[in-house]
């Protein structure tokens, strides 16, 4: 089922033959299906296993320039027009039909907090988004380009830049 979302979300295929054409014209498709077996083989454990969890990995950090942690849990129907620059730290949770944006972050604030984010279903996060912490944004939620979410975004909620205002050639913090 996830398979099957994940490649309509990314592609807007459907089949084997869609699923063909779709991993190799579609990076994003690409990437979460390898996410999907990285988490399957995580989840496995045990020796051979976990050495198709670090090759998978390796894979998508080195081919895709994207990093997702093997303990992330992400819903089906990942959506990643662009997944160049994407973290998904160890423990975030993605629900289902989230479309993430390049140069994305999800992670914790600091070194000594390990806690990490919920993205609930149907949320977009668009291009260099920061997300950390223990925060929960909402479903069908909007993060704008260049935001640093620290706080809870309630479902249907957008979370905007901290934005300045252009006053004499000098930016200006907003009041």
């Amino acid at each position: 089922m996830s398979w099957r979302r994940d490649l309509y979300a990314n592609a807007s295929r459907h089949g084997v033959k869609g699923a063909l054409i779709g991993w190799f014209l579609n990076p994003g498709f690409a990437v979460v299906t390898l996410y999907r077996v990285m988490r399957f083989a995580y989840l496995k454990g045990g020796p051979f296993w976990r050495l198709v969890e670090k090759l998978v990995w390796r894979r998508i950090v080195f081919g895709y320039g994207c990093y997702i942690d093997p303990t992330a849990k992400i819903g089906p129907g990942l959506r990643l027009p662009h997944p160049v620059g994407i973290v998904i730290g160890a423990d975030t949770v993605i629900g289902a039909d989230v479309t993430v944006y390049q140069n994305v972050t999800f992670g914790r604030r600091a070194a000594n907090e390990a806690v990490y984010p919920v993205i609930q279903d149907g949320t977009i996060i668009y291009a260099g988004a920061i997300v950390t912490g223990e925060i929960t944004v909402g479903h069908d939620a909007t993060i704008a380009a260049g935001a640093l979410v620290r706080h809870d975004v309630p479902p249907h909620g957008i979370a905007l830049p901290a934005s300045g205002a252009i006053r004499q050639g000098k930016l200006h913090a907003a009041p």
